[in-house]
């Protein structure tokens, strides 16, 4: 059953999406199938949305996190136990919010707007969630990104990033 509604969802994908993308899957050993889906027109996130609604899914989460000079967002999706996981490269720092197809995506949206300043186009509510609105969007990638506090280099990195700005300020 899930091998049928894997090559379902994938005709979907190959039918609607207008960019170029890059679409593979696999199964892990208990069965579970993974969909992973690399969109080239960031505009196409709308339309895997609207496919996972149309299949009774929803949003998990989004990770995002920062490579070079830009943002990356891998979304997280569900449709009945299988997992759709879409890339996103955001070069101008802007995505289409797609909260107004799939509302579980809203919190983790609003999440990543705040803590990394990504602007969330057509969202509903893009109210801040945790910090006052004082502190500018997106701070925290300046001290901190998330993903080396992950890997284990936050103590290391901020040390040596307080460090530098010492140095600085005494020169």
């Amino acid at each position: 059953m899930k091998e049928t509604l894997k090559q379902k969802v994938i005709s979907e994908i190959k039918e609607r999406l207008a960019g170029d993308f890059e679409i593979r899957d696999e199964k892990d050993d208990k069965g579970n199938i993974q969909i992973w889906l690399k969109l080239y027109n960031r505009k196409d996130i709308l339309h895997v949305a609207q496919i996972i609604k149309d299949f009774g899914g929803r949003c998990v989460i989004i990770s995002a996190y920062k490579k070079d000079d830009h943002h990356i967002l891998v979304y997280h999706l569900d449709i009945d136990g299988m997992l759709v996981n879409v890339e996103v490269e955001l070069f101008d720092n802007k995505v289409d919010s797609i909260t107004p197809i799939l509302d579980s995506a809203n919190w983790t949206e609003r999440e990543f707007k705040e803590m990394f300043g990504i602007e969330l186009i057509g969202h509903p509510n893009p109210k801040r969630l945790f910090l006052d609105e004082s502190i500018a969007e997106g701070i925290l990638g300046e001290y901190m990104p998330l993903s080396q506090a992950m890997n284990g280099a936050a103590t290391c990195c901020m040390w040596e990033k307080i460090e530098s700005e010492r140095h600085k300020d005494e020169h």
